[in-house]
């Protein structure tokens, strides 16, 4: 289950710390960009968890009304492009043992 959510940069901080600190929701793959590099006009952050259903929900939890979930077709947009510079990073990665 993947989740996006838009973390305002004054707020994200004290989300990033819950997020980091719970041991369920710190076992969940975390990543963190920088929401203008994906189109956003906020000063904000935005931060995608994946994992188990579980986690994910404790995410959300923690993350409370300190954040917005980023929803529809902005959501795949962007998932679509983090998923995209990942395989670009690990191909890259990859390149280096051929």
């Amino acid at each position: 289950m993947d989740i996006l959510y838009l973390i305002p940069r004054q707020d994200f901080s004290e989300v990033e710390q819950f997020l980091l600190k719970d041991d369920l929701v710190s076992r969940q793959s975390l990543v963190f960009r920088t929401a203008g590099n994906y189109g956003f006009k906020e000063d904000a952050i935005l931060v995608k968890i994946s994992g188990s259903d579980e986690g994910v929900e404790r995410a959300k939890e923690l993350i409370g009304g300190k954040g917005k979930p980023v929803e529809g077709a902005e959501r795949e947009r962007v998932l679509n492009q983090i998923k995209d510079e990942e395989d670009a990073v690990a191909q890259g990665f990859g390149n280096i043992f051929e």
